[in-house]
């Protein structure tokens, strides 16, 4: 039951900075350009479609123009990795008889960035190649989420991958997301390269306009007040139509690439964002999404132990730390260390010479998670042990120490939406969870279990199995078989899946609930404004002779027109309810109150039509309003 990649850029309270400490390690990352000798392979290949396939890989060609995208990317830290990654192909070509190759990037159509295998190319077939897929609309420096740091991102994929294997099922079916909790061998291999992908904006040689992303407070404070008004019309007891959620698809993403820099950082997905007691019992996905998007403040309490290993934010936040820390940095090996990946200690830098030495813990323990990870690093370096262990307790909230066991449930009674982005279930998933991991949003969800029984359940947690939740006071016999009986369900689950295959997610089917919607809200906001509008017209003086179809008519257009209006003012702007109100003041009520005093010489009368369409806009200013 492999957890699928939603498609696009694999994309708070955003705080402050680090600090003194990583600023200055990160002034230590400069490594030399990734460019090859005069005579010499080039260490970095831009690639092209041809449209073409064979034996089914794509077949691919040199692009005609590179020099762009070379620029960029051999610089800075993608400059930095593209050396790494040589480094590392001489590491597997001495281990494995891997033949090297260069870092490959393809410059294609398709949206989303992959980190892929196998092409052709100059008629040679590469089936084992890895390669980076990225779109070459995409803007390569400036932007959170711009080619040079979501390039470093998927080469991270490609040599994880290269060296520790493909991944193991990790028990969640959850796509993964920055804030979501999925499973701990999803949050690895994602945090990882997130960790880099940050770290690109603080190279000391990234391109000018990536360097000043870092200190750019104007965006910041753009997403906080995103998230602070998502949040309000998450836990608002009625929310119709409101921008936030209608407009989820448009904002989330650019908001996910800021929180992958500053709210990593911060290590703000290690604590878990206060969900109020209310919203658990009416409306347990609301609060699931609002714990999947939002990243904790400094005083929400920390997540267990389970929960942060399967947080890739909190995973990302710890290998950034690990990259950037200068003990680890300037901590060197033998010789022997350095001649397997064709160099010698003092050619590399301090970055180059952490990573070489995580490249050697991924290839030879193969770690699937975190834990396995750290496991492994110790046992090849005791040395360093000591400061890993300040690393976890720094982001962790405790140093090392045995994880509890993954035990996975499936709730066939609560289900999400396929990712965080299907915001009202188009494409609905039964709900995984790891019972030693689990939040109250997981237990609530369960038939039969309240806010109290599932603190007690969480209060009692590790458990070494679920024979293990007799010991939890409250629970009764029934609910005790129907927790067990998870465990069913996700087998069968798992079954289902097997058979079934890995649908791809249909952005068009996810799109769909949100523009139903909209346009009911269109439809509601404007029938109602017409029929405020036929009950409060006021007649003029004289009155005039017009049919009931006409007055009718004549309701509608100020009916719909307040509402088309008011609506879309409403979802363009913060101000939700009160700006659709002022813009009908402003933009129809008074040229209309003006214009029918005029006409009709009566200044009460002209009030009185500026009145109505003020009125006709209510329905819309409601929809639109989180109360």
């Amino acid at each position: 039951m492999r957890t699928r990649r939603h498609g696009g850029r694999r994309r708070g309270h955003a705080s402050a900075l680090l600090g003194t400490t990583l600023l200055g390690a990160a002034a230590s990352l400069w490594s030399p350009r990734a460019s090859a000798d005069e005579g010499e392979a080039p260490l970095l290949v831009v690639l092209d479609e041809t449209g073409e396939s064979r034996d089914g890989r794509p077949v691919l060609t040199r692009h005609p123009a590179p020099e762009a995208a070379t620029s960029v990317l051999t610089r800075g830290l993608a400059g930095a990795l593209v050396r790494a990654y040589a480094m590392e192909q001489e590491y597997l070509r001495r281990a494995e008889q891997r033949a090297p190759e260069p870092a490959y990037i393809l410059l294609s159509s398709r949206q989303g960035g992959f980190a892929r295998e196998g092409f052709w190319l100059d008629d040679e077939d590469k089936p084992e190649a890895g390669y980076v897929d990225l779109h070459r609309d995409w803007p390569l420096t400036g932007k959170f989420g711009s080619v040079d740091q979501l390039f470093p991102h998927e080469l991270t994929h490609v040599i994880r991958r290269q060296l520790a294997g493909e991944l193991q099922d990790g028990g969640t079916n959850q796509v993964h997301a920055l804030g979501v909790r999925t499973d701990r061998v999803v949050a690895f291999n994602e945090g990882f390269a997130e960790a880099v992908q940050a770290l690109a904006v603080d190279h000391p040689d990234a391109a000018p306009s990536t360097a000043a992303l870092a200190g750019d407070q104007a965006r910041v404070e753009r997403v906080e007040r995103q998230l602070a008004a998502y949040r309000r019309e998450l836990t608002a007891r009625v929310a119709l139509a409101t921008r936030m959620r209608l407009g989820f698809l448009i904002w989330y993403s650019d908001a996910e690439d800021v929180l992958r820099y500053h709210a990593v950082k911060a290590n703000a997905f290690a604590r878990a964002p206060a969900i109020p007691e209310r919203l658990l019992t009416a409306d347990p996905y609301a609060a699931y999404l609002l714990e999947s998007v939002l990243p904790g403040r400094p005083e929400d309490p920390l997540k267990s132990r389970s929960r942060m290993l399967a947080s890739e934010g909190v995973i990302s936040a710890l290998m950034l730390r690990w990259l950037a820390d200068e003990e680890l940095g300037a901590s060197r090996r033998g010789a022997d260390f350095y001649a397997r990946f064709g160099v010698t200690a003092d050619q590399v830098t301090p970055l180059e010479n952490a990573l070489l030495k995580l490249f050697h813990a991924l290839h030879e323990h193969k770690p699937r998670d975190l834990v396995a990870l750290v496991d492994g690093y110790r046992a090849l370096f005791p040395d360093e042990a000591p400061r890993v262990d300040a690393l976890l307790r720094d982001v962790l909230g405790a140093p090392r120490g045995d994880a509890p066991p993954e035990l996975w449930l499936a709730n066939r009674a609560f289900k999400t939406g396929t990712t965080v982005f299907d915001q009202h279930r188009a494409l609905p998933r039964v709900h995984t969870f790891d019972l030693n991991g689990a939040s109250l949003v997981d237990l609530v969800g369960v038939p039969g279990v309240d806010i109290a029984l599932a603190r007690s359940i969480r209060a009692h947690a590790p458990y070494a199995s679920l024979d293990e939740l007799d010991r939890v006071p409250g629970l009764t016999g029934d609910q005790r078989d129907a927790l067990r009986g998870l465990a069913s369900e996700l087998a069968a689950l798992r079954a289902e899946l097997e058979d079934e295959g890995e649908d791809a997610i249909s952005i068009g089917v996810i799109i769909t609930p949100f523009v139903w919607r909209a346009l009911a809200a269109l439809a509601l906001a404007g029938a109602l404004g017409t029929l405020i509008t036929h009950l409060t017209r006021p007649q003029p003086r004289p009155p005039r002779a017009t049919s009931r179809a006409g007055q009718l008519l004549r309701a509608a257009a100020v009916g719909f027109a307040a509402a088309f209006l008011g609506v879309f003012v409403g979802w363009a702007q913060p101000l939700a309810g009160a700006g659709s109100l002022l813009a009908v003041l402003v933009l129809a009520a008074t040229p209309a109150a003006v214009w029918a005093g005029r006409r009709a010489g009566d200044i009460r009368y002209g009030l009185r039509v500026g009145l109505v369409w003020l009125l006709a806009a209510l329905p819309a200013a409601a929809l639109v309003s989180p109360w």
